[in-house]
């Protein structure tokens, strides 16, 4: 079951340092992973950013997600997904997206620590995709995150 988990900062939490300013203030992220451990590893870390996170088990479940929070308003920033799922795959995340949300397209990042198989690797080898390889330094994704202009 999907479900939202909004950001609490204090100093004490953040991972920049007392006093310094989170970079993903104000920032909805969605996190789609089947794996529990790094999906609440990673949602927390993004948290301690400032970011308010959504997160969901698999693609069907952010799929879904993604409709609510769109019916109710909501921007979402960027959408974290891991490639390989059962439930809905990432790849079949990423083509419905296209269809119901495209400005969201270039605000997809995926990570996987399996890229065999020439569906993925042909995925993935798409100027369009940004990949993340599991295990990722969080670092690394803030970054990517905080590059992303604000939504349209």
């Amino acid at each position: 079951m999907w479900h939202s988990i909004r950001n609490r900062m204090d100093s004490t939490t953040n991972p920049l340092g007392s006093g310094a300013t989170p970079l993903l203030t104000e920032r909805s992220i969605v996190i789609v992973d089947d794996d529990a451990t790094l999906l609440s590893l990673t949602s927390s870390y993004l948290r301690r950013l400032g970011a308010t996170v959504h997160v969901a088990s698999n693609g069907c479940e952010a799929l879904a997600l993604l409709e609510s929070l769109h019916a109710a308003g909501t921007v979402v920033h960027a959408v974290l997904c891991d490639l390989r799922m059962a439930g809905g795959s990432g790849m079949e995340l990423h083509r419905q997206v296209g269809e119901r949300f495209p400005l969201l397209l270039p605000r997809m990042i995926f990570s996987s620590g399996d890229v065999d198989g020439d569906d993925v690797r042909s995925f993935i080898d798409r100027p369009d995709i940004t990949v993340l390889a599991k295990p990722y330094p969080l670092a690394e994704l803030r970054r990517r995150l905080a590059e992303f202009p604000p939504p349209p």
